[in-house]
């Protein structure tokens, strides 16, 4: 009876060709109903055994194991999955980026700190000055640290407010001159003309201009580094992108296979197509790192804050000095231009001669220089570790790919549509079916906005690393030809030329090493929950501790 067996065995075929998988196995959808029931649980339009279902994006010839409400399923599965991969792979970035600019937010400690040894400067060695001047001098570090946070004052303006309020209540208290009502304004204005404090604004100008706009920049920058790290990993796939991530991830479920991985080609096509032209962002986010290296290489000596702010007392005191030293000339000098007599000097100045005043600042102000290498150990690391973000974007399709499990002793990978080898034999071109990354696409409007943030910093920072070589070679020697100062924010008129007479000064030393703050070494003592981070940077705490008091 051959006809019979004949019937059976061909009747066998088309029933195993029904539910096979284009493999050719059979498929076996009882692990693929366990595995969606772990995602949602209770669902009941799962099929026990292969079907046929007509599939949007899973199509096959054959059966399936997935009906069309799990498709839909999949796909919301397949997009939270990329946004938790974009999260992880951009954490270490992130955290990284947040810590230290929080860290770099306690600049407002060394203001702090800096204001406090001034006013008590002022109360040990002027006590006649009085609280006019400890309210000027409060004054002068709030402004300092509302322009690193943005604002729109010049540190040109903030120094001569400074001495301009000093000079009338110098001119009255130390000097013993009279100011009448009338003649206030003349007086308040005369220590330009007079060089009453001698050098010291001018160097104040051109050593704050420097340092605390380098500070500006770099907080800035990082805080923009901040919003562009958390614009990225917050990237919301679209419709098509959704669609390439259900292919990749989950359509082999459909045939009754979940060991096998994706092709690594596959992969990176479908993420290549999925984040939006985010390689277009490579290149200006690799000009950020490096701009932001170049400025963190300059903050040290004179453009570290650190360093020159806490300088300021000493600076200040010998400004006061000078002007107590040439307090004959200014008498006369201002009663000259202001119309005033010059009274007699009063009993309670003191009456050191000059030579005793200025040798006695020498010996309380010279101190040898600290290591800057130990101020800033904390910065350079910072931006070590930086350097190995440097190619982010350009590598952030493969690190999405690499979170990918391994495969294990698999031969076969998913190509999108069929299973082939993972290791195509030489001269073999693998293609990947549906993964048209189209490069003429226009960018994602979230990209764009991401480049434009990026162009935008990377400009401010060119811009005072240009600078800052500038200013070191007009250190160095001779000027730089063509030098404008107009251009650029922050250095309008600080610059201490020559003729200034801003070097050699005697007493003008570093501050002493026992008094560095070193704020980067405060990293392992402060908390992340105690820095607030918003989109501004914190506002100062100087601007609740009293502008007059020590605190």
């Amino acid at each position: 009876m051959p006809a019979p067996s004949v019937h059976g065995a061909l009747f066998l075929c088309a029933f195993l060709q029904l539910f096979s998988s284009p493999g050719g196995q059979v498929l076996n959808c009882q692990e693929v109903r366990t595995v969606f029931h772990s995602l949602h649980p209770g669902s009941k339009w799962v099929p026990e055994n292969p079907v046929s279902a007509d599939l949007q994006v899973c199509q096959t010839k054959g059966s399936t194991c997935c009906s069309k409400k799990m498709e839909e399923r999949y796909q919301v599965a397949a997009r939270s999955n990329m946004e938790s991969g974009l999260q992880v792979v951009s954490a270490q970035l992130k955290h990284l980026i947040i810590q230290n600019a929080a860290i770099f937010q306690a600049f407002d400690l060394v203001l702090r700190h800096g204001r406090n040894s001034t006013l008590a400067m002022l109360k040990s060695d002027f006590p006649g000055l009085g609280g006019g001047a400890q309210s000027s001098v409060g004054q002068l570090f709030l402004d300092m640290s509302f322009y690193i946070l943005g604002s729109d004052s010049t540190v040109d303006h903030m120094v001569s407010l400074l001495y301009g309020h000093l000079f009338p209540l110098t001119y009255q208290r130390l000097l013993g001159g009279s100011v009448s009502s009338a003649s206030e304004e003349c007086v308040r204005g005369a220590w330009k003309d007079s060089g009453a404090f001698g050098p010291y604004p001018k160097l104040m100008m051109t050593r704050l201009s420097r340092s605390l706009l380098a500070t500006r920049v770099f907080l800035q920058a990082l805080n923009l580094g901040i919003e562009v790290v958390n614009t990225t990993d917050h990237l919301r796939p679209g419709r098509d992108c959704s669609r390439a991530l259900l292919k990749l991830w989950y359509c082999p479920h459909c045939q009754g296979m979940l060991g096998p991985p994706s092709c690594r080609g596959f992969c990176q096509a479908v993420m290549h197509s999925c984040l939006g032209g985010a390689a277009e962002v490579q290149p200006h986010w690799g000009s950020y790192v490096d701009g932001l290296g170049k400025l963190a290489g300059a903050m040290r000596g004179e453009q570290d804050m650190e360093a020159v702010v806490l300088r300021l007392p000493s600076m200040i005191k010998l400004a006061l000095k000078h002007a107590m030293n040439a307090r004959i000339r200014l008498t006369a000098l201002v009663s000259g231009m202001c119309g005033n007599t010059p009274q007699r000097a009063s009993r309670s100045i003191a009456s050191s001669p000059p030579q005793s005043l200025a040798a006695s600042s020498a010996r309380n102000t010279q101190a040898s220089f600290p290591d800057s290498d130990e101020t800033l150990a904390g910065l350079r690391e910072f931006m070590s570790t930086l350097r190995g973000f440097s190619s982010f974007y350009s590598g952030l399709g493969k690190a999405l790919c690499s979170r990918e499990p391994a495969p294990a002793n698999h031969s076969l990978c998913w190509n999108g549509q069929e299973m082939t080898d993972r290791f195509p034999g030489p001269g073999l071109k693998r293609s990947h079916p549906g993964t048209d990354s189209r490069s003429n696409k226009p960018l994602e409007p979230v990209i764009s906005q991401i480049i434009d943030k990026l162009k935008h910093i990377n400009q401010l920072l060119q811009l005072v690393t240009v600078s800052e070589k500038r200013w070191r070679a007009r250190a160095r020697g001779g000027g730089v030809y063509g030098w404008n100062d107009d251009g650029e924010e922050g250095f309008e008129s600080g610059d201490c030329d020559d003729e200034d007479d801003c070097t050699g000064m005697s007493g003008l030393g570093p501050p002493p090493r026992r008094k560095r703050l070193r704020i980067f070494a405060l990293a392992d003592n402060l908390a992340m929950d105690d820095f607030t981070f918003q989109e501004q940077l914190l506002t100062p705490r100087l601007a609740t501790a009293g502008v007059g008091g020590v605190s």
